[in-house]
């Protein structure tokens, strides 16, 4: 796999945020963690906190530091709408960004818009985006979301993304669509096991006297059996009989004979 690609440019992706309070009102923090976003249009700078991979600049291409964002599409934007508590929207990075196949580390973001879908709290996300002077968009779904950055020509585009990595992007996703279908076949296959396993113990073990179930063993009448009467008991071939007694009954359904 080659290293992920550093470039010194201008970059939109889509993230998410957690809604917070202060002293000002509602303001923007982390997702993960109570990091709290600059207001007014100024950058938040990625600062590495991690002791154990030395002293860099954020992004370092072999750490996880800088500030995340996912390439604006139809799959990222179903993640970060995801969330009905969280705030979505696209942020602007510049400074270095380290890119990766789905998003990017960069050293500095800003909130570029917020993104209002139907039942989300759009008072709420309109005083957002005044305070962090963002604009504030008003989409029906993900794919809508995804369509309104492409048209406004925002986030690398697929083929920038291949030749910064150097990587066919296709055969990936065919790799990544080969295992998910290695994986669904498993789990139904571990599915049907279960399930005949559990049918098994329902009806219990095979048994030339019948099979047993929930009300116990119940077996059919043997094929040479003469039919039963008008009052339910069964007749010699040769004219009637007394009806058996419930011990003989039961003795004959224990051992396969007619009833």
């Amino acid at each position: 796999m080659s290293d992920p690609a550093v470039i010194p440019a201008a970059l939109y992706g889509l993230r998410t945020w957690r809604p917070a309070a202060d002293e000002q009102g509602e303001r923007l923090v982390g997702a993960y963690d109570d990091t709290p976003w600059p207001d007014h249009g100024a950058w938040l700078e990625a600062v590495c906190t991690d002791p154990g991979t030395g002293d860099h600049a954020a992004p370092g291409a072999r750490c996880g530091c800088g500030i995340h964002a996912w390439h604006p599409s139809a799959s990222a934007a179903r993640r970060v709408l995801a969330g009905r508590r969280d705030v979505a929207g696209i942020v602007e990075a510049t400074g270095a960004a380290e890119v990766h196949e789905e998003g990017f580390r960069a050293r500095r973001a800003r909130p570029h818009a917020l993104v209002c879908v139907p039942g989300r709290n759009r008072a709420l996300l309109a005083r957002l985006a005044e305070r962090y002077d963002a604009e504030l968009v008003e989409v029906s779904g993900p794919d809508a979301m995804a369509a309104w950055c492409r048209d406004r020509g925002l986030g690398l585009p697929e083929p920038v993304v291949d030749e910064l990595l150097g990587t066919d992007r296709t055969a990936s996703r065919r790799r990544r669509r080969r295992r998910d279908a290695r994986g669904v076949a498993a789990l139904l296959g571990i599915v049907a096991i279960l399930l005949s396993l559990g049918f098994a113990f329902v009806n219990g073990p095979p048994s030339p006297n019948g099979v047993y179930g929930r009300t116990g063993w119940v077996t059919l009448p043997a094929k040479d059996c003469p039919p039963r009467g008008s009052d339910g008991s069964r007749a010699p071939a040769d004219g009637p009989r007394a009806p058996a007694s419930p011990s003989r009954e039961t003795n004959a359904l224990a051992g396969g004979r007619c009833p």
